[in-house]
């Protein structure tokens, strides 16, 4: 049955939402006959501009989760080369105490603190830090405790990803994808497929069957295979129409 196709599942989440927008583009422009009509091409023009800028926000998204991910890991680094220092500092042992002192009057000019500073000022700072240990006279002392070395370079590791992960989302939003809210643009193309595809297809199925058929029965699939993924992520049936 061809008319009245059950919705999209409103729990799709954006990523759903934008892959059952892109295989509805390529139903589309696999039905060549329908670019005469006006609705379908004017419709689609709005889905495959709100599809590309889902796509956009959904990679922004991410590309921030792992920046603030990589920002986590290098406050962790920095938390590491503290209590390192800190555990020296505490033994009983001149050679060892007297080198972590040393490097103490380093880090303490930074100190945690540096940690709770806007993403720019605390690269600067970390950066800051790292040469300061780079210095012949640090180096010394660095090479006296065990472990030290492989902190510092944890921290370099840390800093150098973190400064890539932020690259990657600056492109992001230089290429368009500021302002752009994945939420907002996942309810506008569920209103585009549900609110005016699916109903303007149902319509013109009875209108016209031998031309809108199999355009119909292939969006119907896509729907349908969509909301049994749906359903079996939320436990829940699929929704009716």
């Amino acid at each position: 049955k061809l008319n009245d196709m059950k919705k999209l599942n409103s729990h799709a989440r954006t990523t759903e939402v934008d892959d059952v927008s892109d295989r509805l583009i390529a139903v589309y422009d696999a039905h060549p006959a329908l670019a005469a009509d006006p609705f379908l091409a004017a419709t689609f023009g709005e889905i495959r501009t709100q599809s590309h800028g889902i796509t956009e926000a959904i990679k922004r998204d991410r590309a921030l989760s792992e920046l603030d991910s990589a920002d986590a890991l290098r406050d962790d680094r920095v938390r590491d080369l503290r209590d390192i220092i800190r555990g020296y500092r505490a033994l009983p042992l001149p050679a060892q105490s007297n080198a972590a002192a040393a490097l103490w009057t380093v880090f303490a000019k930074y100190g945690m603190k540096m940690t709770r500073e806007n993403y720019a000022s605390e690269s600067s700072l970390i950066e800051s830090l790292l040469l300061d240990l780079s210095t012949a006279e640090a180096q010394l002392h660095i090479d006296a405790l065990a472990g030290m070395p492989e902190a510092i370079a944890a921290l370099r590791t840390a800093q150098t990803d973190f400064t890539a992960k932020r690259i990657a989302y600056e492109t992001h939003l230089a290429h368009g994808a500021e302002g752009l809210n994945a939420s907002e643009i996942r309810k506008t193309l569920l209103e585009l497929i549900n609110g005016r595809l699916l109903t303007y297809i149902d319509t013109m199925v009875m209108v016209d069957r031998a031309k809108y058929a199999s355009f119909a029965a292939i969006v119907e699939k896509v729907i349908d295979d969509m909301n049994a993924v749906i359903a079996r992520r939320t436990g829940k049936t699929p929704e009716a129409s």
